[in-house]
């Protein structure tokens, strides 16, 4: 019958086959470590969510009833992930968005993974990805929901590897699949430009701001091999130190006093309401 739709088989929610998230990626999407019930670094994440909104001609959400609901959500959880997608709504077919649709929010709060501390300082072993980021800068920074390049660059990485560093297409270091790059080269804190491709992650943003003298700065894939250190940096992950590149031994595989410090405010901005005022 003329919009009925099945589900492996099955008649399909009503709706959900209508969801602009499920037939073109159209929306956003946010990943927040939970501690002691609250989500950390609420004010960035609700920032670039906005940003990215604004990028994709999305009604702008209710941050405040947003906080509320994700404090609802994951009250007494300990050590948990929150993950909100913010879908474009429901349209007919085509590309063409319905002229009154309504973005639909979706928010679930999950188990940390693994056992131990939030911020786990046992130091990374990355594998370099063949795949190339594609330069988009209407896109570049934002969370949009099209991740078909992280998929495949994950699927390239060996079973030793925890993640991937990925380039554009000039061999210019962009990011990790699923972070944020902090490289320590020549006495210098440098993180690569993300104006054409890649995230802007929360942590990255929050380095930035920070008084640590971090510099925004276009780096060759081959100049990794000259850092003295390499971290990566995400809300889940912290600042995360590098061991290894390709095998390539970094000299600094700890957290100097400096990150340790901006490491220790990643799962402490708990609570944080700054988009409410």
């Amino acid at each position: 019958m003329p919009g009925h739709a099945l589900l492996d088989g099955e008649p399909a929610p009503a709706g959900a086959f209508a969801d602009r998230a499920c037939q073109f990626g159209d929306g956003l999407f946010e990943t927040l470590a939970v501690v002691d019930g609250q989500p950390c670094l609420w004010r960035l994440h609700a920032e670039r969510l906005s940003e990215g909104c604004a990028r994709l001609g999305l009604r702008q959400p209710d941050t405040a009833r947003l906080l509320d609901e994700a404090r609802c959500l994951c009250a007494g959880r300990e050590h948990g992930v929150l993950k909100i997608v913010l879908s474009a709504g429901r349209s007919q077919r085509g590309y063409a968005r319905e002229p009154d649709a309504v973005p639909v929010r979706w928010l679930q709060c999950t188990d940390w993974p693994g056992q131990g501390a939030l911020a786990h300082a046992a130091p990374l072993q990355l594998h370099s990805c063949r795949l190339r980021l594609a330069l988009q800068p209407r896109l570049a920074g934002i969370k949009h929901l099209n991740r078909l390049e992280q998929v495949l660059a994950r699927g390239e990485l060996p079973p030793e590897a925890d993640e991937g560093v990925l380039c554009d297409p000039f061999d210019r270091v962009v990011e990790a699949i699923a972070a944020n790059l902090l490289i320590r080269l020549d006495d210098r804190w440098l993180t690569p430009p993300l104006d054409e491709c890649g995230v802007t992650g929360t942590v990255r943003h929050l380095l930035l701001e920070s008084t640590l003298p971090v510099h925004v700065e276009p780096l060759s894939h081959a100049r990794l091999f000259d850092a003295d250190g390499l971290f990566l940096t995400s809300a889940l992950l912290g600042i995360r130190p590098v061991a290894t590149l390709d095998g390539h031994v970094f000299m600094l595989q700890e957290r100097p006093p400096e990150l340790e410090a901006m490491n220790c405010a990643v799962f402490h901005f708990a609570g944080e309401t700054a988009c409410d005022e």
